[in-house]
């Protein structure tokens, strides 16, 4: 029912009407019997769910249906050694349950979790489990409870703890893998205990609530020096042209250390010989870049995001250039840049410290590109000596006359370009500020 299409005024009704029947005629009902999420409230379903999928183990259940098999077809033999067979398997599962059930898990717990996750890697948390029973606790283990867009590993590739006495305490792992970007609420935990022979399975379940921001797949690319660059491009920009060649130095002025991305030519060599440590001289005028805050833009529109869309089919090409902003503020930071706002929008919003940097990456919604009632880039620069960075997936109208514009006014602004398609590969100006990232 997402999907159903919107209606543009700009557009004759047949067309909207038209994209409304082909999205009834691919609409395709799921009974709610069949949705494990939906049944689990039903009574007869928690019956199932308790004493069947939850209460047994792969091998208990494989025990219990050749029991009952064997139980069925042995009237047909009439053989008392089959009813029997049947009787055992039947009486060694209710002996392992009541058993297990005089053992259950009657433990605290306690997480840590990290912060944030990224798409396709292992989001691990350390459970602390305190046994708060008087009898010990044997062959346990600790699971997530279930949440979408999760793969969670095999029940055998837990980690497993044989014993843990009256009053220990142990620690274990906890892992599963995000599949999509956003923010991912747990819910809490479940402590397994399959004691004794691992037939049957007693899980206690306790709120433990985390919240983490998802950030999309890491991007295998190498981001360029932020420092070196924009010192180039605020020379050219200084000298009027940016095709002018590079001129001299000025005046010289101090030597600082070293920070990454100076050049090598610019060394003190005999202040670095007097503190030990690598010295960069420092000049006035034009060669020398007095911009310590870094500005972050995101195009968040997509080519394929149609008006009547509620949303777009897919968002890969999103996530990639938000991959790619991720990777160019961690690297503002290590070149010793201050992170100060982002922008995935027509407003700005500050950054106070890494981790509201990822929840803004994480909540970013992909923006229509058609859309009449928003921006997708802010119109005005929040100061004239901050650097500027702009990630975008395409060079259109707006971009460029938003990047001429600030250019103008004298503010330093550096484009990287992650190509949303074949199409639109080459398409940059020529300038040392414009990036073009190859994947």
């Amino acid at each position: 029912m997402a999907d159903r299409p919107l209606r543009v005024s700009e557009e004759a009704n047949y067309l909207h009407w038209w994209r409304t029947a082909r999205w009834f005629a691919n609409l395709r009902l799921i009974p709610r019997w069949s949705s494990r999420y939906e049944i689990a409230s039903k009574p007869l379903t928690r019956v199932y769910r308790q004493f069947f999928h939850d209460g047994l183990t792969r091998s208990g259940k494989i025990i219990l249906v050749c029991s009952l098999l064997v139980f069925l077809l042995s009237y047909r033999d009439r053989s008392n050694f089959l009813l029997l067979t049947a009787a055992l398997g039947i009486s060694l599962l209710l002996w392992s349950a009541v058993l297990g059930f005089f053992y259950r898990p009657r433990v605290s717990v306690q997480r840590t979790t990290p912060k944030t996750a990224v798409v396709g890697q292992p989001l691990i948390s350390q459970i602390s489990i305190t046994n708060e029973a008087n009898h010990g606790l044997y062959n346990f283990s600790v699971r997530e409870l279930i949440v979408p867009a999760g793969r969670w590993p095999r029940e055998w590739r837990r980690p497993h703890r044989t014993t843990l006495a009256p009053g220990q305490r142990t620690t274990l792992t906890v892992s599963f893998e995000p599949q999509i970007r956003g923010v991912l609420s747990l819910s809490g935990l479940a402590v397994q205990s399959y004691f004794p022979f691992f037939l049957s399975r007693h899980s206690l379940r306790l709120k433990d609530a985390a919240e983490v921001y998802v950030l999309p797949p890491t991007l295998k690319v190498a981001v360029p020096s932020l420092r070196h660059i924009a010192e180039q491009a605020s020379k050219r920009m200084a000298q009027g042209s940016n095709n002018a060649p590079q001129g001299a130095a000025l005046e010289y002025a101090y030597s600082r250390q070293y920070q990454v991305g100076d050049s090598l030519r610019r060394l003190d060599h005999r202040a670095s010989s007097r503190r030990g440590e690598p010295m960069s001289k420092i000049f006035e005028g034009a060669d020398e870049i007095r911009r310590d805050k870094v500005y972050l833009l995101v195009d968040t529109t997509l080519a394929d995001f149609e008006p009547w869309q509620r949303r777009p089919r897919n968002e890969k090409a999103l996530d990639e250039r938000l991959a790619l902003a991720v990777e160019i503020g961690l690297s503002a930071q290590n070149e010793g840049f201050n992170l100060a706002a982002l922008a995935t929008g027509e407003q700005w919003q500050p950054i106070a410290n890494l981790l509201e940097f990822y929840r803004q990456i994480a909540t970013c919604k992909p923006r229509n590109r058609s859309a009449l009632t928003s921006k997708s880039l802010p119109d005005t620069a929040l100061a004239d000596n901050g650097l500027y960075i702009l990630v975008i997936g395409r060079w259109h109208d707006e971009t460029r006359q938003l990047v001429e514009r600030w250019q103008q006014a004298g503010v330093l602004v550096l484009v990287f370009l992650l190509a949303e398609s074949e199409a639109k590969i080459g398409s940059l100006p020529t300038g040392v500020q414009y990036i073009e990232v190859q994947r």
